[in-house]
Order: structure tokens, then sequence, then C-alpha cells
């Protein structure tokens, strides 16, 4: 849970604020982009499921529903869509822009028929996202698509582009969603995540003078296409929220040499499933080379490994009707705030269990 001593008050009207929110379960950013107005990119729950977005505009004073003029969906994945559909219907007043492949009849239909044959597993980001058009539909309102090298938001003294995905990453996206589905006879219950993610949403957001990159989990092969893209905003970001946790898999160079000012603030959170931890000491490594400004969210353990309970111990939890619920990684947030047309370098608060990357490298 978010302590609201903790957060403290909202930024000032002639402030960009970038809180990146996680881990709990998943990564969620709030942006500040001047005169009250906020959006908010992707979504994660605590372990009472509601979304922390939510619960850190209101812990500084924020209200949400009139605040909040754009919800991004960034990609599909669980760990950036869980409590998406509550944030999009308690921001009744925001616009709601994900990548188009989302949108295609042939990913919607598929969603449709995997609904019709039983209930999700866990928390699907697939069921998550049908919840979502299901409730833009009742209220009328059309989805904004993300394209490469589109401006797509125009406020006062901000802009919004997304700088990805490319129409030949929509066919990769859905040639590899039919494989995912269950044939005949089979009993899979639950869409798992595309990897690599082809469809990830790349953010750049430029508010006065103050220009921010956030990267989603988009791969390498996308971030060579952004780099050498023509048709892209050509200035520099301070500010990167680093893409895919920081794995190598993600990493580009020329992002950091062409698309980053040298003193720019990196931003990541972790993510663990088992025994694999991102980032690794040498992600870490790596990324302080380019940034001697490197904050993550929380510090992932990777001596916690899921553990198979013996049989008997399993039955009797059955048999006993008890639910057990996986306690998630101390809540962290790193939020950076600059003054517009004056400041010159961002302000850095590490929230809960946030630190700088130096203290986590041995």
């Amino acid at each position: 849970m978010i302590n609201i001593r903790e957060v403290g008050v909202a930024p000032s009207e002639d402030e960009v604020e970038v809180t990146l929110l996680g881990p709990g379960y998943g990564e969620s950013v709030v942006v500040h982009i001047g005169q009250g107005s906020w959006i908010v990119v992707d979504s994660c729950i605590d372990d009472a499921r509601e979304p922390q977005a939510l619960e850190y505009l209101q812990a500084i004073g924020v209200e949400p529903h009139s605040a909040v003029r754009l919800v991004v969906a960034t990609h599909w994945h669980d760990d950036h869509i869980r409590g998406m559909a509550k944030l999009v219907d308690v921001c009744e007043n925001a616009d709601f822009c994900c990548a188009a492949a989302l949108r295609r009849e042939e990913f919607l239909a598929a969603i449709h028929g995997h609904n019709r044959r039983g209930p999700f597993a866990g928390s699907s980001g697939v069921r998550e996202m049908h919840t979502v058009f299901a409730s833009l539909a009742e209220r009328e309102r059309r989805p904004i698509f993300a394209l490469a090298d589109r401006r797509f938001f125009t406020g006062e003294s901000c802009e919004i582009w997304s700088l990805s995905p490319h129409d030949d990453e929509f066919v990769r996206f859905l040639d590899s969603i039919g494989t995912l589905f269950p044939r005949e006879g089979e009993t899979k219950t639950r869409i798992p995540d595309v990897s690599p993610n082809h469809v990830a949403v790349v953010l750049w957001i430029q508010v006065h003078d103050v220009v921010v990159l956030l990267g989603a989990d988009l791969e390498t092969q996308g971030w060579v296409r952004i780099v050498e893209s023509q048709g892209r905003p050509q200035e520099r970001a301070t500010a990167f929220k680093v893409p895919h946790h920081g794995a190598a898999s993600a990493y580009e160079p020329r992002v950091w040499r062409e698309m980053l000012e040298r003193r720019s603030v990196a931003v990541l959170t972790p993510w663990q499933r088992g025994g694999n931890v991102l980032p690794t000491q040498e992600d870490m490594h790596r990324i302080l080379a380019d940034s001697g400004h490197a904050y993550l969210t929380s510090r992932a353990d990777r001596s916690v490994r899921a553990q198979r309970r013996d049989r008997a111990i399993e039955r009797s939890i059955r048999e006993a009707n008890i639910r057990l619920r996986r306690i998630s990684p101390r809540w962290g947030g790193v939020r950076l705030r600059r003054q517009v047309m004056t400041a010159t370098e961002w302000s850095v608060t590490c929230l809960g269990g946030a630190r700088h990357l130096a203290e986590l490298v041995v």
C-alpha cells in the first residue's frame, strides 16, 4: 500500500512529474503534463487488486476522474495491464490509447471466442483488454490508436507522440496470436504473453522544454526502427523509462547516444518469475555505464524461488478450503519533478523500496 505521508503533495502547475510505480504486480507510469492535467501509462495493482496509479494520485490530492486526460495501454502483457479496466472506468474524462493491433478484428474475434469457451485462469491481460473495450463501447468513446511517428495528443504547451509500432510489426503480432489459442480438445484456459513484444507503444512526451521517453517493453528490433526514423521528433529526452526491465533483449545503444541527453535520468522496474530476475547484474552495470542517474523502483530477490509443496500438504490445503495469496514484492516508486523553462535537472525522490541502481550492483 502507498504511504500517504511519504508521497507528499501534488506538483505545481508549471512542474512536470514522471513517477514510475512498481513492482507490486507490474508497473505503471503517471505523468503530470502541467496545469493540473495527468496521463497514466499502463497499470499495475497492489495486494488488494487496486490500481497503484489511482492510489498514488489520490494520495497526493489529485482526483483521477477529472484530472487524468489520457490513459495508455502500451501492450497486453499482464504486468502492464492488470487493473486497466478499473483505471479506465474511474478516469471517465480521459481518452484511451493503445496499439492499433489490439483493436484489429482478428484479435477481438479471438478474445470473444475465447471468452465463450470458459473463464481465463489468473488475471489475463486479454480479458482485461476485452473489458476495457466493452466499457468504452458502452460510453460511446472511441480509442486512439498508436502508430509509429504519430502525434496523437496535444494540450497546452504539451504534445505526445507514439514512436511505435510499425505496420509490419502488426503482421508479426497477428501471426503469433494464432499459435496461442487452444486447439480442439485442448484445455488451455489462459492466453499467454507474446514474446518478443512486437507491438509495444513507445511514447515521446514534451512539455515546454522538457522531453520524456517512455520505452514500454519494446525490444531491440523495434528500437532500431525508431532510431532510424526521420518522421519522429528529433529533440533529446532527459528522462527515460528503460524498456523491458533493463533486459539485454531491449537494449539498443544508439537510443542512449542519439535520443537522450548525456545526463538523462533512467528509471526501471524489476521483474521476477520463479528464479528468473530482471534486471540482472550485467544489465545494471550496462545501464549505469550509459547513465549515472539510474533508479529501480524495488529490488527483486533472486533468492526467492517458487517451491513445490508436498502432495499431502496440497491436499490438506484444498480440503480445508484455504486460499493462498502470493505476497508481492515491496511497493516502490521513483518520482522525477522538474520546473519547465527554468530548471535544467530533475529532482529525484525514491519512494518505498526504490533505490539508486548503484546501490544494488555487486
